[in-house]
């Protein structure tokens, strides 16, 4: 195993989540996760990993679509570190919204 920036243990060598809900986020994470997934599907499950962290963790801001306020997220690739836009989280976290509201 290795250690966090806080510390802490764990086996994924793949991913890691860290913060008060990490566990939430790192269960998501670690159901969806495969290797070979797209940039895109990678990208919605940091979102949905965060969505649902900040729905079972009080400690944890979640994407506030009225005001156009969303998490950072980036990719890292060969060609270095990209912050997605607003409006494509916008996009995405819309439908996470969708979804939940059909359950």
């Amino acid at each position: 195993g290795t250690s966090d920036v806080t510390g802490g243990r764990y086996e994924e060598t793949d991913f890691s989540s860290t913060g008060s809900g990490s566990l939430h986020a790192g269960t998501v994470i670690k159901v969806g996760f495969k290797t070979d997934l797209t940039r895109d599907a990678a990208v919605d499950l940091a979102c949905r990993a965060l969505w649902e962290a900040a729905d079972a963790d009080s400690a944890t801001g979640g994407p506030d679509s009225l005001r156009g306020i969303y998490p950072v997220v980036a990719t890292i690739t060969v060609d270095g570190w990209e912050r997605l836009a607003d409006d494509d989280l916008a996009t995405r976290y819309q439908a996470i919204i969708a979804e939940v509201r059909d359950r």
